[in-house]
């Protein structure tokens, strides 16, 4: 995330406006705060360290080196280091795109819809996505979750999440995904509309989200 993909200071100021504006959404901005800091850190290193596909047992050894460093207490490569930072910031980005979306949400609609048949809440991420998009269709403009950048986020976090052998190749490391989304996200956030509602959301909740 270097200037020329993103405006790290504009980004650091806009969530500390939102923090003082909406402190009781703290966890919300922390969630954001996590992805700049990541994916900044994920650039500085793939500009130096580019991604390339390891044998298994370049992978074995690598992670064996990992381990050694921690021990050591020194940086692990550049090239795990990488992943990680990318994988933080992918995960992030999808817990905020939810908790957002829910915190608007809020009161507009069920959020606690169950299934008759499993007990089971269900709310998913394409139901968020859909009531959104009533409302924000000029800023959500794909119509299906799946071809939208929460979706597309979302599918790269459940491919590291269920794949046992690890995330399939051709889904790792597009950080430009990541960064079309966080800029989504940040607009949807400085619409004036969504500003008003957060602010009565801000007014009724504790900041340590304890009932």
């Amino acid at each position: 995330m270097n200037n020329k993909n993103h405006d790290v200071i504009g980004l650091t100021q806009n969530i500390k406006n939102n923090l003082a504006d909406f402190p009781a959404l703290l966890h919300c901005w922390r969630f954001l705060v996590g992805v700049v800091y990541a994916l900044n850190q994920y650039t500085k290193i793939a500009n130096s360290c580019p991604f390339t596909t390891l044998s298994d047992d370049e992978y074995v050894q690598e992670t064996d080196n990992v381990l050694t460093s921690i021990s050591k207490n020194t940086s692990p490569a550049e090239n795990w280091l990488r992943g990680f930072f990318y994988n933080a910031a992918l995960m992030r980005l999808d817990a905020a795109y939810e908790r957002f979306f829910k915190a608007y949400l809020d009161g507009k609609c069920n959020l606690n819809l169950e299934c008759t048949a499993c007990d089971k809440n269900k709310i998913d991420e394409p139901y968020l996505y859909a009531e959104i998009r009533k409302e924000f269709s000029s800023l959500f403009s794909e119509k299906k979750f799946e071809d939208s950048n929460f979706g597309k986020v979302r599918h790269e976090v459940n491919s590291l999440k269920h794949y046992i052998g690890g995330a399939n190749l051709t889904e790792r490391e597009q950080p430009e995904i990541l960064r079309q989304a966080l800029d989504e996200l940040i607009a949807f956030l400085k619409d004036p509309t969504v500003r008003k509602d957060l602010t009565m959301f801000s007014g009724s909740y504790p900041i340590t989200g304890r009932k």
